[in-house]
């Protein structure tokens, strides 16, 4: 279970990075210059909480770093994405279910064959 949790941590992360660095490289090359720095700044609040806090996700799951801190910076990137991404990650998965109950309420296509006359 713990590799799993590991997993997930670290596509969490992965994605919030990606995203972070879509969103701040299309704000800048647009001039949305106030968008930018809000990315900037939920990062950099999220990642000092996470310094002041100690909080290190990935220690916690038994991952080291050859740089310790770079769990904590990591984690604050992590937590940076907060209750939105949670939040879109459980609609996702609802959908998923809803798709899998939809697919199963579906007459199955070899048992309902006409028989031949």
């Amino acid at each position: 279970m713990q590799g799993l949790v590991l997993i997930l941590a670290m596509a969490v992360t992965v994605e919030a990075l990606v995203e972070y660095g879509k969103g701040i490289g299309l704000a800048i090359r647009k001039g949305q210059w106030k968008t930018a720095v809000t990315y900037l700044a939920a990062i950099c609040l999220s990642v000092l909480l996470c310094f002041a806090a100690n909080a290190n996700l990935y220690d916690m799951l038994g991952v080291t770093f050859a740089w310790p801190w770079v769990g904590v910076v990591l984690t604050g990137v992590f937590a940076s994405r907060g209750a939105n991404f949670v939040s879109d990650l459980v609609k996702r998965l609802e959908g998923k279910a809803d798709d899998t109950q939809a697919a199963s309420s579906l007459p199955d296509p070899a048992n309902s064959a006409e028989t031949p006359k």
